[in-house]
């Protein structure tokens, strides 16, 4: 997802649609993880 940062960042407007689908849809699990993180600190703040 680094790499995905870095393609909506630099384009500038220029995004391949296409791209972003791809991408999105082969690492959602890193969205999941990232999920579960937050919610595993926030549980532990109480």
């Amino acid at each position: 997802m680094r790499g995905f940062r870095n393609i909506v960042v630099h384009r500038y407007g220029k995004i391949d649609y296409r791209l972003v689908f791809s991408l999105l849809d082969e690492q959602l699990g890193d969205f999941s993880e990232f999920i579960g993180e937050v919610e595993t600190f926030l549980r532990e703040q109480v």
